[in-house]
């Protein structure tokens, strides 16, 4: 700047100059004249360049505060990353010897997916590994991409709003590598859209690269069972999935293979890789060199009287707060608050407790071989719980005292969020409170939300008569191709739908279909899903052989748009296998959803909810053939599996509840039937309410079986 003064002084003389030149052969107001059109000329240009330095300074102030950058404020190249711990990659236990750098992380163990990660990072766009917390997802990411593209230009945002600075920092003809670990956490309107990431990766001349990170519990939250538990999709939750689709994913496994660890035996005399080898039967390598074991364990013993009782309960509110779908660090004074009571319930003041800030500390304060610590610090005197002890903790549903406190505690969009786990784990009372909170804050996408918990609670008629003047307003106000009106368009669809109105459900989805088929393109995956949906209205509307055939049309079209393991590709295979059983083809209907189940397996693996939803449908077509004992024993174990993972109120574990019910019928007496009918009753009364139309049902079953 102040070069930039000097040179407006210099030119200042050079216009006097240029007027008493002119004024050797003009007149004094011509020469005049003369001269201040040249110093308007010249003060017009720095004044101009003045502007685009200052424009440029605040560009530049504005990316160091978004994105990491390097010691002199720039964006670095991928080679110039030197502590991967800076970008989410988890930090390491510490090793015994002493002559190891403690800061530095253990050497890199080559995975199995190394090749397929290196392949999908030169050959596509958007690159998404998934696995469970700490089962070394970032640190593979890393790793291989600095092989793979050293010299690309690093843009990591440090929070949601960063992506709009990736967006602008974006240049023709160079090269950029987009770094989203833990891409759940960017996902939203005020981050990551559908929208905005295509402006990072399909812009003409723009060469982005994206790679990005999710823990498998988060990934779960886009699958086809989620349809099954919020019926429809709602506009932020849509254009989340959207984006993800659009991605190649590999999976990351937990547990090592035996050649990863024979790959990292030669380096036994690290005693941090030796330690993690020598518990590998137990848990993963990678998760052990983070310290997840031994930090849940020690979180366990804090509860204890003189230990660390209030860091403890201060750990314990921060993981529930991220349980309840806040996936952001939330203010200090919010986590004050809500650990009160996991005090009180631990044992309160005859624990002789620590005062806050110590047990805060405790909870911040690096595990003792570790460089990991419980909770994490963030700007604005904010934290949030290191993710490998979300994904520790036994399911179990939060305390309303927590989610209360929360929901009034966060921003409007992160209620919305909060909203949707509620539903799906069947608090519909949640549910409402949150959608509530968000459509005061005049989120659209709330509106719709809180139709979809009228027709989870049985109130199908009330959810259709909400949805249709929301429909109409948007159609209004928006026009028909918006996609706030046409998420309204698709909810009304499928409460038209579940209402028992097939003829107006399928006119309905038919206009859906034929806008986003114009809008989109008839291969779009949005296109996809609204004709699947079409031929699901067509199988409801008693015509389930069409429904076969029009599932089984659009599988070649699924594979090509999203390959032939992509989790909405599975799902297509699971509905043609269900359309199958519905037109009567028991045994075939069997024979593909064991098909489904094994690629479901291979794919997604046994934990996946998917994976489950397919056990569930193998029941159905068991007991349908007459395998009854069979499909009891297979009821039995699911029930198991889904109350361990899902816990014991969650809407699929109530259908399995449902299901060995009706089996008992089959397998014993009537008696024995009664009583499974009846403590079914119990908890669906109390989870769905008596007025539901399913505790209906069970209720008429049981009085009929006692009669």
């Amino acid at each position: 700047m102040r070069k930039l003064r000097v040179q407006l002084i210099i030119l200042a003389l050079a216009g006097g100059t240029a007027g008493l030149i002119a004024g050797l052969w003009l007149t004094a107001s011509q020469a005049s004249t003369i001269g201040a059109a040249v110093v308007a000329l010249c003060s017009g240009s720095l004044t101009r360049k003045e502007t685009a330095i200052t424009e440029r300074r605040s560009h530049s102030q504005q990316v160091a505060s978004d994105l990491i950058t390097d010691e002199r404020g720039k964006l670095p190249q991928l080679r110039d990353i030197t502590n991967p711990i800076l970008i989410g990659v988890h930090p390491s236990i510490r090793s015994d010897v002493p002559t190891v750098d403690q800061s530095a992380l253990p050497t890199y163990i080559p995975r199995d997916i190394d090749e397929s990660l290196r392949e999908a990072l030169i050959q596509n766009k958007f690159t998404l590994l998934i696995g469970d917390s700490a089962a070394g997802k970032s640190r593979a990411g890393f790793e291989v991409a600095l092989t793979a593209v050293p010299d690309t230009i690093f843009l990591c945002p440090r929070h949601p709003g960063g992506i709009d600075s990736v967006i602008r920092s974006l240049q023709v003809g160079k090269s950029y590598l987009v770094w989203l670990d833990d891409i759940e956490r960017f996902l939203g309107p005020d981050g990551l859209t559908s929208a905005k990431l295509a402006q990072m990766i399909d812009r003409s001349g723009y060469r982005v690269k994206v790679i990005a990170t999710m823990r498998s519990h988060e990934y779960d939250r886009f699958g086809d069972h989620v349809e099954s538990s919020i019926d429809s999709d709602y506009g932020s939750w849509r254009d989340s999935r959207d984006a993800i689709r659009r991605a190649v994913k590999i999976r990351v496994n937990r547990m090592w293979s035996p050649t990863e660890l024979s790959r990292a035996a030669p380096h036994r005399t690290d005693t941090r890789i030796n330690r993690a080898l020598t518990v590998a039967q137990r848990f993963g390598v990678a998760e052990v060199l983070a310290a997840g074991p031994q930090l849940v364990e020690a979180w366990h013993n804090a509860c204890a009287p003189g230990v660390q009782p209030r860091g403890a309960a201060i750990v314990r509110a921060a993981v529930d707060v991220r349980r309840s779908g806040v996936h952001g660090a939330i203010p200090r004074q919010l986590l004050e608050d809500i650990h009160q009571n996991y005090l009180a319930k631990f044992g309160g003041d005859t624990l002789r407790p620590d005062p806050f800030d110590e047990g805060l500390s405790w909870a911040l304060r690096p595990f003792s071989h570790s460089s990991v610590s419980m909770l994490t610090s963030a700007p604005g005197n904010t934290f949030m719980a290191f993710d490998y002890l979300v994904d520790a903790l036994p399911h179990e549903l939060i305390p309303d005292h927590t989610w209360n406190m929360t929901v009034q505690g966060v921003r409007p969009r992160q209620a919305l969020d909060m909203g949707f786990i509620a539903l799906l784990e069947a608090r519909h009372d949640r549910a409402h409170t949150a959608f509530t909170i968000a459509a005061q804050a005049g989120i659209l996408a709330a509106e719709a939300a809180q139709a979809t918990v009228l027709g989870k609670n049985g109130k199908v008629s009330q959810a259709v008569s909400e949805l249709r003047p929301i429909y109409d307003r948007r159609l209004t106000e928006f026009g028909e191709r918006n996609p706030d009106t046409l998420d309204a368009h698709a909810h009304l669809a499928y409460w038209t739908l579940k209402s028992g109105d097939t003829t107006e459900a399928i006119r309905l989805l038919r206009s859906l279909f034929a806008l986003r088929r114009e809008i989109l393109g008839h291969d779009h995956p949005d296109t996809l899903d609204t004709e699947l949906r079409l031929a699901n209205a067509i199988g409801h509307a008693g015509d389930p052989t069409t429904a076969a055939q029009d599932c089984r049309r659009l599988h070649p079209r699924y594979v090509a748009v999203l390959g032939a393991d992509h989790i909405e590709t599975l799902d297509v295979e699971a509905r043609i296998a269900s359309w199958t059983g519905r037109s009567g083809n028991y045994e075939q209907a069997l024979a593909l959803s064991t098909a489904v189940l094994r690629r479901r397996v291979g794919i997604l693996g046994p934990e996946h909810a998917d994976t489950l939803f397919t056990r569930g449908r193998i029941i159905n077509w068991l007991a349908a053939v007459g395998r009854y004992r069979e499909a009891y024993d297979e009821a039995a174990k699911l029930h198991a599996h889904r109350e361990r993972t899902l816990g014991s109120d969650h809407p699929h574990t109530l259908h399995t509840r449902r299901q060995i019910a009706r089996l008992t019928a089959r397998v014993k007496d009537a008696e024995k039937a009664h009583s499974v009918y009846a403590s079914a009753v119990v908890d669906h009364v109390r989870v769905f309410g008596e007025g539901h139309p399913i505790t209906q049902k069970l209720m008429s079953r049981a009085r009929e079986l006692q009669a």
